[in-house]
């Protein structure tokens, strides 16, 4: 046998001739037989001897077969008894099924009876060469499909790298049109671009007009590639299916957030499962690149949108650091509307504030062409302010007019004249009280005003700033109310105790009239022994007064042991003008010294008066003039502390130690009795 003959042999084997042998030889030794291969779940007939052609196709006969392997455990040639199940599926008689080919097997043949031991042997040879013949068949398909998958991925790879770049969606969708022509050779290709309503050409080969049906009106899809098969008519939609399934294979849905595009491919030369897998892999890479662009332009406008917002609460920062760098109000109102203006680029602004020294909400100043000016002009009085609910931090001026129109303030004047109309309010609130608000025109350069979360976090600012100026102002004032204290309680002690050391009345008055000018602030201070020196307040002076006012003096009386020894004349400017606390410092250094007096006895007995006198004359003056005045009048007392009811009862209230003396217009019985009830220790009065 030459080279040429042996090739030629090998070539017919290999090219599909070992099915042609088989019949041939198993032909001449058996008469009948049949030859079938599998075709899915069935087995198709490929050839055969003595047998009628009506059998082509043995439907189901894969389940028979799988069924009679496993109860088939022998080595070799695989050869299968059939059974009375199968003989049912046959239209002829048979009692052999051969299987050659290995697992899984390529080829069965069919026999009317068990194979001799020469036919097995021949048998056992066609199974090698069906052997042969199948690695060869799957080597070619392989490398066939290695060299189509080859040439797919490297489209592919050369396409990835651009598919990643930062294209808007609709350039990149049109761009993976070129690669899937250049990778998969499709016979058509077209891309639709679904808009939320309605589906549009975007590039390719002209397409029918689709519904939106189907997956095209599905909300999220992967991107797999979906066969335009009848098994798929209703994923694709009957109305589309009809219109796509003789132009196209299948359909490729893109879909990124609001980006939908549909790709509609006619399989070509290269049709294989790896073509599938290629197309997913591609849209699979291309939702993949539009996520991330999507990112990557979210990204780049969120940076850009921090960077505003950042140089924005930057400057916010500044404002209201320097807002709360200011101690006075006038200095942070007059700050307020610098900030507020320039924030705003308002053509005029101004606020208003409560001002309880008034009391009542005062527009304290505007500001216009850049230049505030302080007003300070009442606008409501009140004698509390507001409590509001929660309000926005900004209102239009209808909407504030209107709240506080409900509440019983009209800013109507300032707010909506025509000649000084503002557009928005910005309320100041501390808590739920409303300490005042805002009020801004239209901007001059003609557009929308600058940050509206920084100026409403602006105004409570602002509303917190001004609280904590008159926080401030109150602490100071209690500051310098506790220093005062400190230093007349420094200073009683050390009176008390130079007092305490002097034995002469004269060196007692020129200690007085050196020490007491400095630390009560009076021009003079003199000490009057003896009542006959107090003509000049004679008929001022009572058992309850503790200081008596004069043209420009302050007078101290001086009582101990109930007698009145004198009294310290305190000479002032404006006596009237004397605060409480100075009041009440000249009381107690009259406390002081008035028992330094008595133990003294500095005063004859014709000099000095007996405060229980005072106290009897006092009620008998009261009396006669209610008399007169044709009342029928009664005095009672008791140790104890009246009531503001009782009080606006009295005629005179009169102090005698711990014992208050009352003088009543009427006769102590009836009503009056009950509202000063004798349970309580209230008594005639006896002197």
């Amino acid at each position: 046998m030459t080279l040429c003959s042996l090739y030629e042999q090998a070539a017919f084997l290999l090219g599909g001739g070992v099915l042609e042998l088989l019949v041939k030889f198993l032909g001449e030794r058996v008469g009948r037989l049949a030859i079938l291969q599998p075709d899915g779940d069935d087995l198709s007939l490929v050839d055969g001897v003595g047998i009628a052609s009506s059998g082509a196709i043995l439907y189901g006969g894969m389940d028979h077969v799988r069924r009679l392997l496993a109860k088939k455990s022998d080595q070799g040639v695989t050869i299968l008894e059939i059974d009375g199940i199968m003989d049912l599926a046959l239209e002829e008689d048979w009692s052999r099924m051969v299987l050659l080919g290995g697992s899984p097997w390529v080829v069965a043949v069919m026999l009317p009876e068990v194979p001799d031991e020469e036919t097995l042997r021949l048998l056992k040879g066609a199974d090698g060469l069906v052997r042969i013949w199948d690695r060869h068949r799957s080597i070619d398909g392989i490398e066939k499909n290695m060299a189509s998958l080859s040439y797919l991925l490297y489209a592919v790879k050369s396409a990835l790298p651009s598919i990643f770049e930062p294209f808007p969606p609709e350039f990149l969708a049109t761009f993976l049109v070129d690669v899937m022509k250049e990778s998969i050779c499709p016979e058509r290709i077209s891309l639709l671009q679904d808009d939320g309503k309605s589906l549009c050409h975007l590039a390719g080969d002209e397409s029918p007009l689709l519904d939106r049906g189907g997956i095209f009106s599905k909300e999220y899809l992967s991107p797999v590639p979906v066969p335009i098969e009848e098994s798929h008519r209703f994923a694709v939609g009957s109305d589309n299916f009809d219109r796509l399934g003789e132009l196209y294979s299948v359909v490729l849905p893109i879909i990124s957030g609001s980006d939908r595009f549909f790709y509609l491919v006619k399989w070509g030369s290269l049709r294989s499962g790896e073509v599938s897998d290629v197309l997913e892999l591609i849209g699979g890479v291309t939702v993949k690149a539009m996520a991330m662009n999507r990112l990557r332009e979210e990204g780049t406008s969120r940076v850009k949108e921090l960077s505003r917002r950042e140089f924005a609460l930057r400057g916010l920062h500044r404002a209201i650091i320097s807002l709360m760098e200011n101690d006075t109000e006038d200095e942070l109102l007059s700050r307020v509307l610098d900030i507020f203006g320039e924030m705003t680029q308002s053509s005029r602004c101004f606020v208003v504030v409560y001002d309880k020294s008034v009391p009542g909400y005062v527009k304290w100043g505007d500001r216009a062409d850049g230049v505030v000016k302080v007003a300070r002009h009442l606008l409501v009085s009140r004698e509390e302010p507001l409590e509001l609910e929660p309000l926005p931090g900004v209102l239009s001026v209808d909407e504030a007019v209107e709240i506080l129109r409900d509440h019983g303030l009209s800013f109507d004047d300032e707010l909506c004249s025509d000649e000084r109309s503002m557009d928005l309010v910005f309320p100041l609130r501390y808590g739920s009280t409303f300490v005042g608000f805002i009020a801004v025109s239209s901007s001059v350069t003609g557009s929308r005003y600058g940050d509206m979360d920084g100026l409403e976090t602006l105004a409570a600012s602002c509303a917190v700033a001004i609280r904590r100026c008159r926080l401030f102002g109150e602490v100071s004032m209690q500051r310098d109310l506790l220093d005062r204290q400190i230093r007349a309680r420094d200073f009683l002690r050390d009176l008390a105790g130079e007092i305490q050391q002097i034995r002469s009345v004269d060196v007692l008055k020129n200690s007085l009239s050196s020490t007491l000018p400095l630390a009560l602030d009076v021009e003079k201070a003199d000490m009057i022994c003896g009542v006959e020196g107090l003509a000049e307040i004679s008929e001022k002076i009572c058992p309850d007064e503790s200081v008596i006012f004069s043209d420009v003096a302050v007078w101290v009386p001086l009582r101990s042991g109930g007698t009145l020894h004198g009294a310290l004349k305190l000479t002032v400017e404006d006596p009237r003008s004397v605060g409480d606390d100075r009041l009440e410092l000249m009381s107690l250094v009259g406390a002081f010294v008035a028992p330094r007096l008595e133990a003294m006895k500095c005063c004859h007995r014709g000099k000095v008066m007996d405060v229980g006198r005072m106290v009897e004359l006092a009620v008998r003056s009261s009396v006669e003039e209610l008399i007169l005045d044709g009342f029928e009048p009664s005095v009672i007392s008791a140790t104890v502390s009246l009531s503001e009811e009782q009080e606006r009862c009295c005629f005179r209230v009169l102090k005698e130690g711990t014992r208050a003396i009352v003088v009543l217009p009427f006769p102590w019985e009836g009503e009056i009795r009950q509202l000063f009830p004798p349970s309580d220790g209230w008594a005639p009065f006896v002197p």
